[in-house]
């Protein structure tokens, strides 16, 4: 769940940040300007250290009559102000001593600052971020970037200024559950883990603080430690439906269908309930084997949200797992016509209708997502296949080249334009086989893990009489997929043609299916996977 956290720093938080250059970097930088400050300006910075604010900044102004060609006078008010709460004052004086000399860092970074308290979020960020390129281990600066990142989505960024700030990060448990959402984020589940570890148990967190504590936790998959959070907040935390939500979803992580179910059945009557909550609600059920509890779930989400897809989906997922299409089609019809945005029911739609083998249906609802989301690898694959099974293969090397096009990087993309080439028709020497070949290797670099990729890499290799190589390819398949099919049989036929009699006997003897057969079974496979992924849950708290 991401939750919108506000915040204001203390006074003495503000000093911290505010009094740091002072200190440490001042000796790395040049004077500000030719000319040294008077002693009003010495004056200044001792009073602000004993915390008298209010006579540091008589003193600065008094050094800004002394010297107004110089920047001190203006920048020491500028801090004095902001630390007796003086923000927008702080900020025009901090402003004027920029005027005079542009490369202040001193008065840049304390801008930076008080921009940041005064939610000017966009501002601080371009003045903190040219004080991060003179001083890249700035605390101060790089923390509030590291908010400001990770405010935005901007997750590797994040993690890159928190770790800069590892202080100021450990101190505050604000900031260390960024940065475990960051580190997250970013597939640093190690790093994560171990900043969650440091907060799981800490006393004074507050209710919201636990509560992200336990959402994280969930998601970097310390299902037990969540389950113990959530539990230690069904007394205090004021939103209990969020709660049982986390505990809920914790449980079905850790696959405790039961304990999922029996946590969220209060909360599925119709006054005290959400869309998440009767969609987990059904998925759980169906996984502790309740099909017919689990289409009541979701036929309620619909009903109740008629405008939340989740429902929909789950019910066409249902439908498919369960061949059961004619109950999921028009739930699925319903939800297009009043959500009819949401190119996700539209490729439900064309799953379900492409797994009846109604592929002109099919291809016309593949084509609406198309156009309502291009940029989603899914929807390609889909319609490629389509294509493929009414053996229109130029159009289904068409519209998979199309996602090649636009840089959309997924395994399943390449594959299936390979597997269109092949299913074309492809000899050595020539364009397709070419396409074939890039499209293979492109797979490979993407999920290096994915078996078949190794097949197709195989299969041209074969066609060009590198049959050592080609066996490599296929052993190394094999290892990933021991019990497919066709890439037995194509190992048997490698073997066979380098003089491996016996070898190749023994693999065609395990074939036990057609390879058409095991084909079939994997595109339906596939179709189904693409559906579930669509209606997986996104992590999202009520």
């Amino acid at each position: 769940m991401k939750m919108a956290v506000k915040h204001h720093f203390h006074i003495s938080a503000l000093l911290g940040f505010l009094l740091l250059p002072i200190c440490p970097l001042l000796a790395q930088a040049p004077e500000p300007a030719n000319q040294k400050p008077s002693e009003a300006y010495d004056a200044g910075m001792r009073l602000l250290r004993e915390k008298r604010y209010a006579e540091a900044l008589e003193q600065f102004q008094q050094e800004e009559k002394i010297a107004p060609q110089l920047p001190q006078g203006a920048m020491g008010q500028g801090i004095a102000l902001a630390l007796l709460g003086r923000l927008p004052e702080a900020s025009t004086a901090l402003g004027r001593a920029l005027q005079i000399d542009p490369t202040d860092w001193m008065a840049r970074r304390e801008l930076g600052i008080v921009e940041w308290q005064l939610n000017q979020k966009d501002l601080a960020a371009k003045d903190l971020a040219e004080i991060v390129k003179l001083f890249p281990k700035d605390a101060a600066a790089t923390s509030l970037l590291g908010q400001y990142e990770a405010e935005r989505g901007n997750y590797a960024q994040a993690v890159t200024y928190f770790a800069a700030a590892p202080t100021q990060v450990a101190a505050n448990p604000r900031l260390r559950l960024m940065d475990a959402e960051a580190l997250l984020k970013t597939g640093h589940l190690d790093e994560a883990r171990e900043q969650l570890a440091g907060l799981n148990g800490q006393p004074g967190l507050t209710v919201e603080e636990r509560f992200r504590l336990g959402w994280l936790l969930g998601q970097s998959k310390q299902y037990p430690e969540a389950i113990q959070v959530f539990k230690s907040l069904l007394a205090d935390y004021p939103d209990q439906r969020k709660v049982h939500y986390g505990l809920a979803l914790a449980y079905f992580e850790q696959s405790d269908y039961a304990a999922c179910v029996e946590t969220l059945k209060d909360y599925a009557r119709a006054d005290n309930t959400s869309a998440q909550i009767l969609s987990l609600l059904g998925v759980a059920e169906e996984k502790n084997g309740h099909t017919e509890e689990a289409y009541q779930a979701f036929r309620q989400g619909i009903e109740q949200f008629p405008t939340d897809a989740e429902s929909y989906l789950d019910l066409a997922t249902l439908g498919a797992v369960h061949l059961n299409y004619d109950i999921a089609l028009p739930a699925l019809a319903a939800g297009m016509e009043r959500i009819p945005g949401d190119y996700k029911l539209f490729l439900a739609s064309g799953l379900l209708h492409d797994l009846k083998s109604q592929h002109d249906i099919a291809q016309t609802e593949y084509q609406k997502a198309l156009a309502l989301a291009p940029d989603r690898a899914s929807i390609y694959v889909a319609l490629g296949m389509c294509y493929e099974d009414e053996d229109k293969y130029s159009d289904s090397v068409a519209i998979l080249q199309q996602a090649v096009d636009r840089k959309i990087n997924d395994v399943l993309v390449y594959y299936f334009l390979a597997d269109a080439l092949f299913r074309q028709g492809i000899a050595p020497n020539t364009p397709q086989y070419e396409q074939a070949k890039a499209a293979v290797e492109a797979g490979l670099i993407i999920d290096p893990g994915y078996a078949f990729s190794y097949l197709q890499r195989a299969k041209l290799e074969m066609m060009t009489n590198r049959t050592q190589e080609a066996i490599a390819d296929l052993e190394h398949a094999r290892t990933l997929e021991p019990n497919s099919q066709p890439i037995l049989y194509q190992l048997a036929n490698a073997y066979r043609r380098v003089g491996k009699k016996s070898e190749a006997d023994k693999l065609l003897a395990s074939v036990v299916a057609s390879n058409k057969k095991e084909d079939e079974g994997e595109r339906v496979r596939t179709l189904e996977g693409i559906m579930v992924g669509i209606s997986s849950k996104d992590g999202t708290a009520p």
